[in-house]
């Protein structure tokens, strides 16, 4: 099926065009701060700014422009997940596994407190969830899903397959589980409003500044870059995704695998409704899961993956637009404006990670629901390091990533574990 593209298409994220990142000159680097903080997406500047806003000088520095990574290409989708729900985390971790199931909710309060009516701008609503059965054997864990959330105080109800039309404009799904706490954002505002925050509070922002090594000195670290020096009390890495060789130990704490989304033009508003009565976040139970959503202005952002292996921009593209189509067959010759990819911080034992490495504050690994998490686990290590008790997180062993090094010689075979998975009987 060939793609309509739309005059004007660009492989390009949506969200950043609409709302461009500070590409700024960075300041002169200072020689030396109480805490730097390595890498300015989400969880980054979210870090910064509990600690400046504690009276403690705290310094981001990012190879790229702020928010270039994830913060900028995710589907923008705030969901409290954590992929098993609270009785099965319970009947895993026992006592901790019901501190993990609050974290995550207080992470998603967290982040609908600053967009909600707070002082963040970026287009929320809180549209709920449709968490839809790819096959019937899913149908089944759907409506346990829906009874762990509701007994554990949240809304939550199942829709069986007779009642999607009411949800959804599609006839592929088997049932769906309705969730009412999640919301979608634009998310290059809402890192937009997080940047300027950690400006507020009196962090100091350094773009285009490569960390290239951290050593330890004295009672603290000298953090070398390709701009200079700086000694720190403490450094903390929120790379998530893109953790490079500055703190080997975290870069085979978590695997990137990439994603990719594209965008249509905006949609008739009868189309609108259709499609999305509800303007639900969509995803489905698939391992390599479609989610998809309306934006503000009526486009449908659908994204995904096909494989584990890196594909380019143009073949993730017609991947997804004949996925789209299948899904929403109303949508045929829509004309697509934006596609785009990036990387998600996949874990071992598919849980976020928070800790000391090294000496070194770290926090990754959100496996695909890092708009929520991401930000609240940098407001929380950010605490931590200024010397408050770490969240649940960092009671989990942490698993490194098996043959980390072999990843182009597995990947394909995982790949193919993963297919036969989503379409064995």
């Amino acid at each position: 099926m060939s793609t309509p593209l739309a005059t004007g298409y660009r492989e390009t994220p949506l969200w950043t065009d609409e709302h461009p990142l500070a590409d700024r000159e960075p300041p002169p680097l200072p020689s030396r701060a109480d805490v730097v903080v390595v890498g300015g997406g989400y969880c980054g500047l979210a870090a910064a700014t509990e600690l400046a806003s504690r009276g403690l000088e705290a310094i981001v520095v990012d190879r790229e422009a702020l928010g270039w990574g994830a913060s900028s290409r995710n589907g923008g989708m705030v969901i409290p997940e954590l992929k098993v729900g609270p009785a099965r985390l319970v009947a895993k971790y026992g006592e901790l596994g019901r501190r993990l199931f609050e974290a995550v909710n207080d992470a998603f309060d967290h982040v609908e407190a600053l967009v909600a009516d707070g002082p963040i701008a970026c287009d929320y609503e809180r549209t709920g969830q449709l968490y839809l059965a790819h096959h019937p054997r899913v149908v089944d864990h759907l409506r346990q899903e829906a009874e762990e959330m509701s007994a554990a105080g949240h809304p939550a109800r199942f829709v069986p397959a007779a009642d999607l039309a009411s949800e959804i404009g599609s006839d592929q799904y088997f049932g769906g589980l309705v969730l009412e706490r999640t919301g979608g954002l634009q998310p290059a505002a809402f890192h937009q409003g997080l940047e300027a925050l950690a400006g507020a509070a009196g962090a100091a922002l350094h773009p285009h500044t490569a960390a290239e090594a951290v050593e330890r000195s004295g009672t603290g670290f000298t953090l070398r870059t390709n701009r200079g020096t700086v000694d720190a009390g403490q450094v903390i890495v929120a790379t998530n995704a893109y953790a490079d060789g500055l703190l080997p130990p975290l870069r085979h704490r978590v695997l990137p695998v990439g994603s990719y989304i594209i965008a249509t033009e905006p949609l008739a508003s009868d189309v609108q409704v259709e499609v999305s009565p509800h303007r639900r976040m969509f995803v489905d139970s698939k391992n390599f899961l479609f989610y998809w959503r309306l934006t503000a202005d009526g486009r449908m952002v659908f994204g995904g993956r096909r494989s584990l292996a890196p594909v380019s921009i143009t073949e993730a593209r017609d991947f997804l637009y004949e996925s789209l189509v299948r899904v929403h067959p109303q949508l045929a010759g829509a004309a697509v404006t934006h596609a785009w990819g990036g990387n998600v911080a996949i874990t071992f034992d598919r849980m976020p990670q928070v800790g000391v490495l090294d000496g070194v504050h770290y926090a990754t690994g959100c496996n695909g629901s890092g708009v929520a998490l991401n930000t609240w686990m940098g407001t929380r290590v950010g605490a931590m390091a200024a010397g408050d008790p770490a969240p649940a997180f960092a009671e989990l062993r942490g698993p490194s990533i098996p043959l980390r090094g072999l990843r182009g010689a597995y990947l394909p075979l995982v790949g193919q574990w993963y297919r036969w998975r989503d379409r064995r009987p």
